[in-house]
């Protein structure tokens, strides 16, 4: 499953809509180091899997890749009969995506994703709808 960031086919939407988050304390509840922490859209351009992979910048470097699902624990249970039962539940709802690299910070920044952007309606419905907007692209030109 090849995941392509969200930017490559609907650049102007991302530009607009790309979430981040600024921590601007040293002393902040997450212990995070300062700066500002964009939170890029991925998706797959093979299936329907209805799910993000959001790669995590400070800087120019990864440092955490959080995947999420939104469908029906059922729903990839059915999609994906070749994996195990611990990958098809990471595959729902939020967690460290298992096939990516993780940085020493990762999990703190899991955290903070789960405190301040899980929490947010507004924002989990944003993502779908990137994802509907990114299939409907895709299939343009398929």
């Amino acid at each position: 499953m090849p995941y392509i960031p969200f930017y490559s086919v609907c650049p102007q939407t991302a530009m607009e809509e790309t979430k981040a988050i600024t921590i601007q304390d040293t002393n902040n509840e997450f212990g995070l180091p300062q700066g500002q922490y964009y939170f890029t859209e991925l998706f797959c351009d093979e299936c329907d899997c209805r799910r993000v992979l959001l790669q995590v910048y400070l800087g120019q470097e990864i440092v955490a890749t959080i995947g999420y699902g939104w469908d029906k624990l059922s729903f990839y249970k059915k999609e994906f009969l070749v994996l195990g039962e611990k990958e098809i539940i990471s595959f729902k709802g939020p967690s460290l995506d298992i096939y990516q690299t993780q940085s020493k910070s990762s999990n703190k920044i899991f955290n903070m994703y789960k405190k301040l952007l899980f929490s947010d309606k507004g924002y989990l419905d944003r993502i779908e709808k990137h994802y509907l907007q990114f299939r409907k692209v895709l299939e343009h030109y398929t």
